[in-house]
């Protein structure tokens, strides 16, 4: 009796919260979308870096939370208008009652058709506070559904250090699990995403359901499914629900190819086309780079315009550009990669042996250069990159040329690249960058300018 007493008791408490639940709502759904709507510039700027990284996995990852944040500002945003209407609604109800079709003053196939469209009022609330409290169940659906991911993502990630990227286990033994582990993770969530598509196709065959339970019960865990299964079950098995579900899918499709689209003002050129002779791209000048997190496209310089007497060459040093090196010189390929992640604390190191066969920085510094070759308009300039640590913590090649002499207005620099060692003469294009020298003490430049055009007169007389 005391148990029917309980239930009872916190039906009704349950009762009292949805009624109030709209108040909530709106609280949670205004700090949503201002915190979303900080992270999509982060998001974007951090996929953008890993792709630059050429890390593919992690940029396709970090731009899935993206899109996530994008349908969930939608939601939080459809649902504050829907909210904000039923509250309308509800303060007018309050007022005048019912619509009443006789007071319209419209002729009569349009005051049966309005009655059949509209209804009641009443109906109309109703219909108001389902769509709003639907949508707001979706959107933490989503997110949680997102998290899930972002586990699985993580999962994948260490079985792939674990297994791929450390010397401590035999490679026989990485084999085999490796065979066992990844094929098992990744058809278990093949047919937990055929099964949470269509829902209940896997469990109906009670064969197939008995194969498929223990399967259900590990992924019910590693998806976080067991968080918010009810929630999913709940909807689907309401036709208003499996409805507004259904309707969003499209919907999402739609907004997302609307986020997609670029306007391209120029039949000509492109905001995207690298730095050359005619075009200069942002990302080639630092003081243009607006975030920590955008790296600069291929090389760069300090600035457009030059007014110091030199120029700051900087190439961002990435895992692609390392894979390049190594390419140009196979005898440079370590007997181990280490660029592995490791952790940030202090206390968690691993000892290391020192491997005496590994070419030194000297010589790997000495084939780079060799390696990368530089033109300031048609003049060569002699490699001298060497390894720096920027303000962001990350590695760079790094040089400095000398700009006396040098005539004011527009100048070139060329970097190109030799893709083998063995070739002596071809040099591929790597970036053109253009800018404009105007030093701050033209003077100095003119009467060397002038200096050397003496020079070169003297030396032809003689």
């Amino acid at each position: 009796m005391q148990d029917e007493k309980s239930d009872a008791k916190y039906r009704e408490i349950l009762d009292e919260l949805q009624v109030q639940s709209w108040q909530l709502e709106l609280v949670i759904s205004g700090f949503a979308i201002f915190g979303l709507f900080s992270a999509l510039e982060p998001l974007q700027d951090l996929a953008m870096l890993k792709r630059f990284e050429s890390q593919p996995l992690q940029s396709l990852f970090i731009s899935t939370i993206y899109i996530t944040c994008i349908l969930a500002i939608f939601n939080l945003i459809l649902h504050v208008l829907l909210r904000g209407l039923w509250i309308g609604a509800v303060g007018i109800r309050s007022v005048s009652g019912d619509i009443d079709f006789n007071q319209l003053n419209i002729a009569k196939v349009f005051k049966t058709h309005l009655k059949k469209r509209i209804g009641s009022f009443d109906k109309y609330i109703i219909n108001l506070e389902n769509y709003s409290s639907i949508l707001f169940g979706v959107t933490f659906l989503i997110a949680f559904i997102t998290i899930a991911v972002s586990l699985n993502f993580l999962i994948f990630l260490f079985f792939t250090l674990f297994l791929v990227e450390n010397d401590f286990l035999p490679f026989e033994l990485k084999a085999v699990l490796g065979f066992v582990l990844f094929p098992a993770f990744f058809l278990g969530h093949l047919i937990t995403i055929i099964d949470f598509v269509i829902p209940g196709i896997v469990k109906r065959s009670p064969d197939v359901a008995k194969v498929y339970l223990p399967v259900y019960k590990i992924f019910s865990v590693l998806t976080l499914s067991f968080i918010y299964r009810p929630i999913l079950y709940n909807l689907l098995d309401n036709k208003f629900g499996k409805k507004i579900i259904y309707s969003l899918i499209p919907i999402y499709g739609i907004l997302l190819f609307f986020f997609s689209l670029e306007m391209n003002p120029s039949n000509f050129f492109d905001s995207s086309d690298p730095s050359s002779e005619k075009i200069g791209h942002r990302r080639n000048y630092s003081d243009l780079i607006v975030s920590e997190k955008e790296p600069l496209l291929m090389a760069g310089i300090q600035s457009k315009t030059i007014t110091d007497p030199f120029l700051q060459v900087t190439i961002p040093y990435r895992k692609f550009l390392e894979d390049d090196i190594i390419k140009y010189d196979s005898l440079l390929k370590p007997e181990s990669d280490e660029r592995i992640y490791k952790s940030t604390f202090s206390f968690v190191q691993f000892e290391k042996t020192e491997d005496s066969t590994k070419i030194t920085p000297e010589a790997y510094l000495k084939t780079i250069n060799e390696m990368f070759q530089f033109q300031l308009d048609s003049k060569v300039i002699e490699s001298d990159l060497i390894i720096v640590t920027n303000e962001n913590k990350r590695l760079d090649l790094e040089m400095y040329v000398d700009l006396l002499g040098y005539r004011r207005g527009k100048h070139i620099l060329t970097i190109k690249n030799k893709e083998f060692n063995t070739d002596s003469v071809y040099h591929k294009d790597w970036v053109a960058i253009p800018f404009w020298y105007f030093p701050e003490n033209p003077s100095a430049v003119l009467h060397t300018s002038s200096t050397t055009k003496m020079k070169e007169i003297d030396s032809v007389v003689h």
